[in-house]
């Protein structure tokens, strides 16, 4: 699998990237955009998300990472639907020193790519906090369409969130 931006390698992730993944939930910033992570993780915890399987989770999970150097600045998932066959959800996070620099829209970009071409999905989903502005600017970027606005979903600390779900269509 080589997938690639402009500026971007999609790469799965492994043990080594542990720390990375336990730098970025460590950030405040990023886990108030997120549902089902809300703060720190321990380096345990971010070696089993690193570690986890696809075949045992369902998530694909993969790290962006710069060209120039292979420094990771961004985690994504593309998940495909088990109720729905040919529906695919993805999902990303950028480190916010990298905010406001496209990194999000490039890195989204690669796993519509991939659930559209290595998972064959026609449909791809996504879901974006309503306080989360900047989600949202990337799928209309990306072509995505509201499916739902002011939806309820509920986090990992258990406190429900308005969302926005979104959809995007291959055929």
């Amino acid at each position: 699998m080589a997938l690639r931006s402009e500026r971007l390698n999609l790469r799965r992730l492994d043990g080594g990237d542990a720390t990375f993944v336990e730098s970025l939930y460590a950030s405040a910033q990023v886990t108030r955009t997120l549902l089902r992570i809300q703060g720190p993780i321990s380096i345990e915890a971010a070696r089993e998300f690193c570690q986890a399987p696809a075949a045992a989770s369902g998530d694909h999970r993969f790290g962006a990472a710069l060209h120039t150097d292979g420094h990771l600045v961004g985690l994504g998932s593309v998940r495909r639907h088990t109720e729905g066959r040919g529906v695919a959800t993805i999902g990303y996070s950028v480190l916010p020193v990298f905010w406001g620099q496209g990194f999000g829209t490039e890195l989204a970009a690669l796993l519509v790519e991939f659930a559209t071409g290595t998972l064959g999905a026609p449909e791809v989903r996504a879901t974006t906090l309503d306080d989360n502005p900047a989600s949202a600017r990337v799928l209309v970027k990306l072509g995505f369409t509201v499916l739902e606005v002011g939806a309820s979903e509920v986090d990992s600390r258990g406190d429900e969130r308005r969302v926005t779900r979104w959809f995007l269509s291959s055929d």
